[in-house]
């Protein structure tokens, strides 16, 4: 994307940006970051640092920016998935967030059907292309998802970490998650 509003380049801006709306001193967000002085979170922000994914995100997380670690998955790329992040404006009301999520259920669940039909349509060595309009409205999930979680857990108080705890656990049990490590090699053998 040549025309890419997001660069790497702007992180130590934005990461300044973030931290003084949070109304956090240097000192005090070092300190968070496990320690840090003041003199690091300036070099930081004044681009002296290399960013990492793993500092950027603990930055974020810290900042309570769930928006900014979605930037920081699609600057980084560190997902397939990963896309530019929605407008934290947008993920402050969770009546509207709810609103868009059954909004973006309803034409996800009509490009479903599409893209059923457009797969049982498929012949063997015909080639069409991938119905995008319809793989875009599925996608559009992912965001109307994160929108809900992130406007739920600023105006109601929502854990993510105990949803995702909670959704890792029945996972597991319904044998739905990856399987650990062991589990894996044992199958291997």
């Amino acid at each position: 994307m040549s025309n890419n509003p997001y660069k790497i380049d702007n992180l130590p801006k934005i990461m300044r940006e973030v931290r003084k709306e949070i109304g956090f001193t240097q000192f005090q967000l070092g300190r968070l970051l496990g320690g840090k002085d003041q003199r690091y979170v300036s070099d930081v922000e004044n681009g002296l640092t290399t960013l990492t994914p793993e500092l950027c995100i603990k930055w974020f997380d810290v900042c309570e920016a769930y928006e900014h670690i979605d930037l920081v998955h699609f600057l980084f790329k560190l997902h397939p998935t990963a896309a530019a992040p929605i407008d934290p404006a947008l993920n402050e009301s969770p009546s509207s967030a709810v609103i868009n999520m059954l909004h973006q259920l309803e034409e996800a669940l009509q490009a479903t059907k599409h893209l059923a039909r457009w797969l049982a349509n498929g012949r063997p060595g015909r080639s069409e292309d991938l119905p995008m309009g319809d793989i875009k409205q599925i996608f559009d999930l992912i965001p109307a998802n994160k929108t809900l979680i992130y406007s739920l857990a600023r105006s109601h108080g929502l854990s993510m970490q105990e949803l995702a705890d909670r959704w890792t656990r029945k996972a597991l049990m319904d044998q739905v998650a990856m399987s650990k490590q062991e589990e894996r090699q044992a199958v291997l053998v």
